[in-house]
């Protein structure tokens, strides 16, 4: 009975930890699209959720939302800093003697929380660029949303042109 413990409590972990390396990687794709806004005239992929959306938009709805996010408070400096003392903390946590389970969790669930909020800000803004368009504006996004959906992405080259090595 212990030892069933012991594996739902890693599984725990294990997915806990894959939940927070995929969120990090949503918040890294969004928060450098925000700050660095990719190669001039590029689409731009804010997260896993709403790229579809994003790539759909044209290029004054998409800058627009880029617009919106830099506003924000959302992608600050700190919010960087604080999440690389976390992960400083995570490691130093997993590496201790004794490990803190307690600990590890709630720097996860720290991180966690500050990924949600950075992903529902995107939700959001990209949400009102939408009610801001027009019958005719959404009619033609939705026809490019529906293309895009059968088609799928771009292919990264189609988006930033060939490679440069």
């Amino acid at each position: 009975m212990a030892n069933e413990q012991g594996k739902t409590k890693r599984w725990q972990r294990v997915l806990l930890v894959s939940s927070l390396a995929l969120n990090l990687v949503v918040l890294g794709v969004v928060a450098g699209a925000v700050f660095n806004g990719g190669p001039p005239g590029s689409s731009q992929r804010f997260d896993l959720t709403a790229g579809p959306l994003t790539r759909a938009m044209d290029d004054d709805n998409r800058a627009a939302v880029r617009t919106a996010l830099r506003e924000s408070d959302v992608f600050q400096r700190r919010d960087r800093s604080a999440m690389n003392e976390d992960m400083q903390a995570l490691v130093a946590t997993i590496r201790a003697e004794a490990f803190d389970s307690e600990k590890f969790l709630e720097i996860l669930q720290r991180q966690r929380r500050r990924l949600q909020v950075g992903q529902d800000a995107v939700l959001d803004v990209v949400s009102a660029e939408i009610g801001n368009m027009s019958l005719e504006e959404r009619s033609a996004f939705a026809d490019r949303l529906e293309s895009q959906s059968r088609q799928g992405p771009p292919s990264r080259e189609d988006r930033h042109g060939p490679r440069k090595n």
